[in-house]
């Protein structure tokens, strides 16, 4: 259910074929060097501030050095986040209480209760993609876009599939858009520290929220 979107490989495979394991092995440790000193500066910086000269100038490289490594921002920016464990976003299974663990397919409360569970999990990130997007630094919008329309991919799915009669009302894609909107919209509360109490377990509050959200699309009778 995680975005799939093309990871920023250095176009070096067949140099490194050519200079045998030891200079792979000596490549692949600068690469991780770059993107441990990136975090690092993404993260007192943000993504606009750091730029590609600067990030060559603290990793002792030299600006055309560092495309062979990452052809563009946001190729580092993904490897960055792939590196650290946020990519590829994967859903989270929750345990519903009195359900079958593995019930198929999956009901639209669990689907949905999966979805925001995912986006706990890596908060850190969606701070990140959200903030820095609202700001109007375009990787990580790209980013964050590849990464909300996954999530109301999915839920589109399950409606087209589960939902067929919804087709002659609103539409799967145009209730899909609604409830990955109600999605985004509980995370907001949730890093706004609005919820109070609610928000303390982010497990049965996306429980909670689902089940509410699933509700109103019970099929007629």
């Amino acid at each position: 259910m995680g975005p799939k979107m093309s990871v920023g490989i250095p176009p070096q495979g067949d140099a490194r074929a050519e200079r045998g394991p030891a200079a792979a092995g000596e490549g692949s440790a600068t690469r991780r060097r770059i993107l441990q000193i990136a975090l690092t500066l993404m993260a007192q910086r943000g993504v606009d501030g750091t730029s590609m000269r600067d990030l060559a100038s603290a990793a002792g490289l030299n600006v055309a050095s560092l495309y062979h490594y990452f052809p563009s921002k946001r190729d580092l920016l993904e490897s960055v986040l792939i590196e650290q464990g946020f990519l590829p976003i994967r859903p989270v299974h929750v345990d519903v209480p009195g359900e079958a663990a593995d019930a198929e397919p999956l009901t639209l409360d669990q689907l949905l209760a999966e979805i925001m569970t995912s986006m706990f999990e890596v908060e850190d990130f969606v701070r990140l993609m959200v903030g820095e997007a609202m700001r109007g630094e375009p990787t990580a919008r790209a980013v964050g876009v590849d990464l909300f329309a996954s999530f109301e991919s999915s839920i589109e799915d399950w409606v087209k599939n589960n939902r067929p009669d919804l087709e002659n009302g609103p539409g799967a894609a145009a209730v899909a858009r609604l409830l990955s909107a109600m999605v985004v919209g509980i995370f907001i509360q949730h890093a706004a520290d609005v919820l109070g109490e609610e928000g303390g377990d982010l497990t049965a509050l996306s429980l909670d929220r689902a089940r509410e959200a699933a509700s109103i699309l019970r099929p007629p009778g």
